[in-house]
C-alpha cells in the first residue's frame, strides 16, 4: 500500500434496533451520547433499497454523537423488512460484528446509569481503579465494553466535551487473514501493535478461557479489532441473515471529498468486495455499501465539511429535531387482588389468553427461547379487533414483557410493554402501547379506540381472570 494512500477514519457504527426510543435512551441516558437528528424520507424507498441491498427498504433513523470529532451511532428501526430478533444464545465469538468499546469519563456513573435502565455487567469489572473494564449488553443484545482507561496509544485532537467516546468495534471472523486483507485495503494500512485486549478480558463478555487470534487496526480515533476464535468456535451467520436483522448492521469509513471516497471504494473492489450498487452521489455527499466474501458489510461514505455534518447527523442537535417512528401512545394501569406469581403466570400463558384478552382465538405459533412463551415466541390472535401476530421481544421474569406486532396490524412501529409490580394486597399492572397508523388521518381515531380496548381488556378481562381461581 502506498504511503500516500488515503486513510479514512472509522466514523460510524450502524445498528438495527427493535425499539428505537428504548435503544436511543440507553445510549443517551446510560452512557451520555448526544442526539444529532435523524431521517425517514431518505431511509425509505428505491434509493435506500439500492444502497442497503434490502428490497423495499423503509426505516426511521436516529443519530447520536459523543466526544469523537467525526463519528456517529446510526440506529435504524426497520418497518420493511422487519428486523429478525438476535438469537437468544448469541455469543461474541459468533460470526459478525459483535462488540463495541466505549471510553467513559465516569466509570461508576455509567454503570449506575445503565443499571437504572436494566443493564448490569455480565461479570465483575476487571482491572485496577483508573483502568477498569466491564461489559454489558444493549437493549438489542450488542456487547458493549465500558473502558475507564483510554486504549488509544496517542491522544486525539479536536474531541468534544462529553461523557463518552467510541474507541473500538470488534468483528468475529472465520478467516482472520481474509478479514485483515479486506479491512487493510479499506483503511489503507495494516494492523498495528496495540494492546486493546488480552486473554484476561474474555471473561468480561462471557468467554473465560477463550482461545483466539487478534489483529487491531487504528482508524484515526477508533480501533477496529478483528478476532478469529479457535475455542469456542463461533456459529456462522444465521440462515437467511440480512443486515436489517437486530444487532450491529455495519461500520462506515468516511472521506471529505469524492476523490478519496472513490479511492477507498476501488481498493475494496480490488480485494474482491462487491457493492450492493454503484456509489451514489448527492450534493455534498456520497455513499456505497460493500460486502466481502465472508458477508461483512462496510459503508464507505463521503461528505463535504460544514452543512453536511449537520444534515447527516454528525453534530449535536436538539432532541426534538428528528422524526419519530411512532406518534401515538396508549397506556392503562390496573390493580389486581392476586399475587405477582399468579399474575405473571396469566400474562405468560399465551395459549390461554383468549379467556381475557378480547380475541376469540389466541394460540402460540412459535416457541420461544428457554420457555415456550419466552423471548422470540409468537402468538396468532383473531377476533373482533382483527387478526394479528405478536412476537415477544424481551422478558424480565416477574417484572416485564415486551412485544411487537409483526403481521396484520393497521399500524407500523407497533410495540407494547407490560410491567408489573407487587403492591399491598396484590399486583399493579401497567400496559403501554406505541404505534403509528398506516393511514395518517386515522391516527387520532385509532388512539381513542385503542385506549378504550386497552382499558376494557385490563379491567374486564385481565383483572377478573387473574383474581379467579388458578
Amino acid at each position: 500500500m502506498s504511503s500516500s494512500a488515503f486513510q479514512p477514519p472509522l466514523n460510524q457504527i450502524a445498528l438495527s434496533v427493535i425499539d428505537l426510543r428504548r435503544t436511543e435512551r440507553w445510549f443517551r441516558e446510560g452512557l451520555g451520547f448526544l442526539p444529532a437528528g435523524g431521517g425517514v424520507l431518505m431511509m425509505s424507498g428505491p434509493l435506500a433499497a439500492k444502497v442497503q441491498g434490502l428490497p423495499k427498504a423503509a426505516s426511521t433513523c436516529w443519530w447520536l454523537v459523543g466526544r469523537n470529532p467525526w463519528f456517529q451511532f446510526e440506529m435504524f428501526q426497520f418497518r420493511r423488512p422487519l428486523a429478525r430478533l438476535m438469537p437468544a444464545d448469541a455469543r461474541p465469538c459468533d460470526i459478525g460484528y459483535t462488540r463495541i468499546g466505549v471510553h467513559v469519563a465516569d466509570f461508576d456513573a455509567a454503570l449506575a446509569n445503565l443499571a437504572r435502565l436494566g443493564s448490569v455487567p455480565l461479570a465483575p469489572a476487571a482491572g485496577a481503579r483508573g483502568a477498569r473494564r466491564a461489559c454489558v449488553r444493549s437493549p438489542d443484545g450488542v456487547f458493549v465494553e465500558l473502558m475507564e482507561d483510554d486504549p488509544l496509544p496517542t491522544p486525539v485532537e479536536g474531541e468534544r466535551d462529553g461523557a463518552a467516546a467510541v474507541r473500538s468495534v470488534t468483528l468475529s471472523t472465520p478467516d482472520l487473514a481474509g478479514s485483515v486483507a479486506y479491512l487493510g485495503a479499506i483503511i489503507g494500512h495494516g494492523p498495528e501493535d496495540i494492546a486493546l485486549h488480552g486473554p484476561e478480558h474474555e471473561a468480561l463478555w462471557g468467554l473465560p478461557g477463550a482461545q483466539c487470534q487478534r489483529a487491531v487496526f487504528r482508524a484515526h480515533d477508533v480501533l477496529v479489532e478483528v478476532v478469529q476464535y479457535r475455542d469456542p468456535v463461533g456459529k456462522p451467520w444465521p440462515a437467511g441473515y440480512r443486515i436489517s436483522d437486530q444487532g450491529i448492521l455495519n461500520i462506515a469509513f468516511g472521506a471529505r471529498n469524492r476523490k478519496d471516497h472513490l479511492q477507498v471504494y476501488q481498493r475494496a473492489v480490488a480485494v474482491g468486495a462487491r457493492g450492493n450498487a454503484k456509489p451514489v452521489h448527492l450534493p455534498g455527499a456520497g455513499v456505497v455499501y460493500v460486502n466481502d466474501k465472508l458477508g461483512f458489510s462496510v459503508e464507505i461514505l463521503w461528505m463535504a465539511p460544514g452543512w453536511s455534518d449537520r444534515l447527516w447527523g454528525f453534530v449535536p442537535l436538539p432532541i426534538d429535531k428528528r422524526p419519530a417512528p411512532d406518534n401515538r401512545r396508549v397506556s392503562g394501569t390496573v390493580r389486581i387482588e392476586a399475587s405477582p406469581q399468579r399474575v405473571w403466570q396469566v400474562l405468560c400463558d399465551q395459549n390461554a389468553m383468549n379467556r381475557w384478552i378480547g380475541f376469540g382465538e389466541v394460540r402460540r405459533i412459535r416457541d420461544g427461547a428457554g420457555s415456550a412463551d419466552g423471548y422470540g415466541s409468537q402468538r396468532f390472535m383473531r377476533g373482533t379487533p382483527g387478526t394479528v401476530v405478536e412476537e415477544v421481544t424481551g422478558i424480565e421474569p416477574g417484572e416485564r414483557i415486551r412485544y411487537r406486532v409483526v403481521e396484520g396490524s393497521p399500524f407500523i412501529f407497533h410495540n407494547g410493554e407490560i410491567a408489573m409490580k407487587a403492591i399491598e394486597g396484590g399486583t399493579e399492572v401497567t400496559w403501554s402501547i406505541r404505534f403509528r397508523s398506516k393511514l395518517p388521518l386515522l391516527g387520532a381515531l385509532w388512539r381513542v379506540l385503542m385506549q378504550r380496548m386497552l382499558d376494557r381488556m385490563l379491567r374486564q378481562g385481565l383483572k377478573p381472570h387473574a383474581e379467579g381461581a388458578p
